[in-house]
């Protein structure tokens, strides 16, 4: 689990529960908003898998995959959300009967049989998208649209069940992102560690690939920085720690920049990047560490190398092991310098 992300369901790409509490503790569902509650009827249908394949298709088609305003969450083996931040009810109608019509237009194209599919609109304000409450009105919301609700004596145990299943729901995450945390964050640096490059690099790598797309990677090591070695750990462990702040603080919000092997190595993913993109960025990073770094105790300078898809490889290890000989390369020319791969490596 750790290795892959715990927050999303795999058959839709769709956020699971977890993926929705992290939604709302980072604020994405901003001061006020809709929800589109969905409810699939699979009950005298087989292929279930391809229904919910296709309804994640659906929302890739409409959607871009960053796109901020509309959250896709999948609630149970027949609910899922489309959540509408920051969006009237009157334009979440809109887009719900969007959404419903283009789905069903691509389940016929693969001839499936029709299925039954009810909404409910809900909305939320500033209250109403703290944690428990919210979950509570989706929970409650999902309810109303179930016939045996209608048994008035059962609503009340009901909801009493839910109000304490959703606290239960929120410690659960609370010690799912701790383990995450722990499992997937260096702690010296404060930055994702290898485990967590690795992952994020499939991913984009993947992403790359299938959109054709350039993407590149930088290989860093410190030329100096044992030489803090001589103030104490803790010191040596701070500048680590101001080091990877200060890359970072260079970087597109769409990279990702993690702490590798050892203490003195880095890994930069950059997406969308070719190799002028790369070697600019390389640049620009280790000028910034050598011009910043000269009042620190020990001015340090980095070496980096570049490596990029699909001149230098076409699987992530290739890149992964160009990118490390260009980084010699930039070693052995006399450090603090950006080295691209060669065709020779």
């Amino acid at each position: 689990m750790l290795n892959g992300d715990f927050t999303k369901d795999s058959l839709t790409g769709f956020l699971n529960i977890f993926g929705l509490i992290e939604s709302i503790n980072t604020g994405q569902l901003e001061e006020k908003g809709t929800i589109c509650i969905y409810h699939l009827d699979f009950k005298q249908l087989a292929k279930e898998e391809i229904y919910l394949k296709t309804l994640g298709d659906t929302f890739k088609a409409l959607y871009k995959e960053s796109d901020p305003k509309v959250i896709p969450f999948r609630m149970g083996d027949y609910e899922f959300l489309l959540i509408y931040p920051g969006s009237s009810g009157l334009k979440t109608v809109e887009q719900t009967n969007l959404f419903k019509k283009v789905f069903i237009q691509k389940i016929r194209e693969q001839s499936l049989l029709p299925l039954d599919m009810k909404e409910s609109i809900i909305t939320y304000g500033e209250e109403g998208k703290q944690l428990s409450a919210l979950l509570q009105s989706i929970f409650f919301s999902q309810i109303n649209m179930e016939p045996v609700m209608e048994d008035n004596h059962f609503l009340p145990g009901l909801k009493w069940l839910i109000s304490n299943l959703t606290e239960h729901i929120c410690q659960a995450y609370r010690l799912f992102s701790q383990v995450q945390n722990l499992a997937l964050n260096d702690e010296v640096s404060g930055l994702p560690n290898q485990r967590a490059a690795r992952y994020v690099m499939r991913k984009k790598f993947n992403h790359s690939q299938a959109e054709q797309e350039p993407f590149s990677i930088l290989f860093i090591d410190g030329d100096n920085l044992k030489q803090y070695n001589t103030l104490g750990y803790q010191r040596g462990n701070l500048m680590i720690r101001d080091l990877g702040k200060l890359m970072a603080d260079q970087l597109r919000r769409e990279d990702f920049l993690a702490r590798w092997f050892s203490g003195d190595e880095f890994l930069v993913i950059l997406p969308k990047a070719d190799r002028m993109e790369a070697l600019r960025v390389g640049e620009r990073l280790r000028s910034k560490v050598e011009k910043t770094t000269r009042k620190w105790p020990f001015p340090i300078t980095i070496s980096v190398g570049v490596a990029t898809y699909p001149l230098d490889g076409s699987t992530m290890e290739e890149l992964l092991v160009k990118a490390e000989k260009a980084n010699a390369l930039a070693k052995k020319e006399g450090k603090n310098k950006v080295c691209e791969a060669k065709a020779s490596f």
